[in-house]
């Protein structure tokens, strides 16, 4: 049996302004690289504000971290002020290795450093990103968080955390189990072996589009608003969740303001996919 959801009751949208849609036209650009190795860590926790991170997996044995500070401002005296008041404090502890970009615009400062112990309010005429590429082992437990940026993980087998406010999730080639989950842009997963653990895939205003391996055993729970839901495995309606639906076009289509269970293969993990603004779509990958 092949499934399809389909849900459009009304329209909404909506804006949310980003540091890096400046007003201001910065005639000073400088760049710094960032480097930094960790030993002995089994997981990453990344917090980052303006810019990406990416994460490859590969047969390492320790965390290597390599970044670009791009820092943008009015003029040299505003450059300088960036330098001192935003940075990536490094930190190690119990097995975690931690990349925190701090500064003036954080609400509360636990992890100290030069110049971070008051924060002014004034505005400031600068913006600085971090873009971040770090190597990890394959199996590290991943916790991933920016607010202007991408997030993206290629070959990683660990249980994993991404989130991002204004930027797309793209995850490749991946094993493990856990959250994926976007405001605005797109969440684009696929599974090298499928998840064994509850996981969660979600987008505000973008798509939720997911590949699993041919095989997959699952409870699905699906939620859209104005969007589509369709996937290519055979599936089953779960009693008591999923309204009846009309065969169209040679799928089940089912009309619901409510979240729908099926159940792929014999069931198994409970794997919930939504979106407000966005389709869903779940794939059987090839081998």
């Amino acid at each position: 049996m092949k499934l399809g959801i389909s849900i459009a009751t009304g329209v909404f949208a909506i804006a949310v302004l980003s540091q890096a849609a400046s007003r201001r036209d910065y005639k000073v650009e400088e760049r710094e690289p960032f480097h930094h190795t960790f030993a002995n860590d089994n997981s990453l926790d990344v917090d980052n504000v303006n810019g990406s991170i990416t994460v490859i997996g590969d047969d390492g044995n320790t965390i290597r971290a390599d970044g670009e500070k791009i820092i943008r401002a009015f003029d040299q005296q505003e450059a300088q002020r960036a330098k001192r008041e935003v940075v990536v404090d490094a930190n190690e502890k119990d097995g975690v290795a931690q990349l925190y970009v701090n500064g003036p615009f954080r609400n509360r400062n636990d992890h100290g450093g030069e110049d971070h112990g008051f924060h002014e309010h004034r505005e400031r005429e600068y913006e600085v990103t971090y873009n971040f590429t770090i190597r990890v082992p394959r199996a590290t437990i991943l916790r991933l968080h920016t607010v202007n940026g991408d997030v993206k993980t290629e070959e990683t087998s660990g249980r994993f955390d991404a989130h991002s406010i204004n930027g797309k999730i793209n995850m490749t080639n991946i094993a493990g189990s856990g959250t994926a989950d976007t405001l605005n842009g797109s969440t684009v997963i696929t599974f090298r072996e499928n998840p064994k653990a509850e996981s969660f895939f979600k987008s505000f205003n973008g798509q939720v589009d997911v590949g699993f391996q041919p095989g997959l055993s699952a409870d699905m729970r699906l939620k859209t608003f104005n969007g589509s839901a369709w996937t290519d495995f055979d599936s089953t309606a779960i009693a008591a969740t999923a309204e009846p639906g009309e065969k169209k076009d040679g799928k089940f289509v089912y009309r619901s303001n409510r979240l729908s269970s099926v159940r792929v293969g014999s069931g198994g993990p409970e794997l919930k996919f939504e979106t407000f603004n966005g389709n869903i779509r779940i794939r059987k990958l090839s081998r």
